[in-house]
């Protein structure tokens, strides 16, 4: 499979564009239920599978993150890996592109 396929059937799976871009844009990482807020039309279950497929390509990394003992319970986050960097000027010329264009 060519390159430019692998591309193309990767940012053709719905959301999987959308996960990145809130993911990158996020300065520290991002909690389920605020990422699936930040996505419109999305669904739980979809999220969960997307970032699933995401965090085996090795795109998206889930955290655990511990609080305070007595005040609050562990939550999971995400975060954009260095991997997933790559793709930030991408998606801005596309959104440009679109701007522009569409």
């Amino acid at each position: 499979m060519s390159d430019f396929r692998k591309a193309q059937e990767f940012a053709a799976k719905k959301y999987n564009l959308a996960i990145l871009r809130g993911l990158l844009a996020a300065q520290e990482g991002t909690g389920f239920n605020a990422l699936l807020k930040s996505i419109p039309g999305i669904t739980p279950r979809i999220l969960s599978t997307r970032l699933k497929e995401l965090e085996r390509l090795k795109l998206v990394q889930k955290n655990l993150v511990l609080g305070q003992p007595t005040t609050t319970s562990p939550r999971i986050e995400y975060r954009a890996t260095p991997k997933a960097a790559g793709l930030k000027k991408a998606l801005s010329e596309l959104e440009k592109w679109a701007s522009k264009e569409l």
